[in-house]
């Protein structure tokens, strides 16, 4: 096996002890069918349940990243990403409603079509409908501002090189802006449709009333920061 790896699977995941043996069997799959070396990077954002870390797969290195205490999945995912030695890192939530089978078409869709980025959408939702038509119209609303053209930012299953992955900000609320953040900084951004499944077990760490406040002052950040942005390459281009 090479000393470095072709792929870094970054998963970052808080009190999800049911999920973890079934994830890793799922994504020893998954980098068998690639053929590449790999490496998974759990990410433990201050969780307090209990749970044995199973050793490492014959396929790649399993490498755990302890947060001290719970950061939320913006500090988490960064942590990940900069820690990945893979040329490219495929990012993906712990809770299994994401298919790691489908990475390979993001990556496959990447590759050939030169991209930097290839973000999954999900097409048929498996979540209770308040949280759907609040993800629906969260995606409606940062397209209009931020004009990405991504049409499910939400989803956390993406395909990006490493060097996109490493220029990513760690401020909260990073994770709902990647596609976003990927294209201001001039990398070529796709997506393609994924499978959302049910969740195998556990329930989700995410209060619906608090998250859409925070994706809302988190969006404003983001609306003030591309704004900046684009006016700096401006002043570049008159000098």
């Amino acid at each position: 096996m090479s000393s470095v790896p072709v792929f870094s699977v970054v998963v970052p995941f808080y009190n999800e002890a049911e999920n973890l043996p079934r994830l890793i069997r799922e994504v020893d799959g998954m980098l068998r069918v690639l053929d590449k070396t790999g490496e998974i990077i759990l990410v433990n954002d201050g969780s307090t349940d209990t749970f044995a870390q199973p050793p490492a797969s014959p396929a790649f290195a399993i490498r755990w990243l302890q947060l001290s205490q719970n950061s939320g999945q913006s500090a988490a995912m960064y942590y990940g990403m900069q820690a990945a030695q893979g040329e490219f890192v495929i990012l993906m939530d712990a809770d299994l409603q994401n298919d790691p089978m489908d990475a390979p078409k993001l990556w496959r869709k990447l590759r050939d079509e030169g991209l930097d980025l290839v973000t999954g959408v999900r097409v048929k939702r498996n979540d209770v409908f308040i949280r759907r038509l609040s993800s629906s119209i969260a995606n409606a609303v940062r397209g209009a501002l931020l004009q990405d053209h991504t049409s499910d930012t939400g989803c956390t299953l993406k395909v990006l090189r490493r060097e996109a992955a490493k220029r990513l900000p760690g401020w909260n609320g990073m994770h709902r802006f990647i596609p976003a953040l990927v294209l201001s900084a001039g990398y070529k951004i796709g997506e393609m449709p994924v499978e959302h499944r049910a969740r195998h077990a556990g329930v989700s760490k995410v209060a619906g009333g608090k998250r859409a406040v925070r994706a809302t002052i988190d969006l404003l950040g983001m609306l003030w920061l591309s704004r900046r942005q684009f006016k700096g390459r401006l002043l570049e281009e008159k000098r």
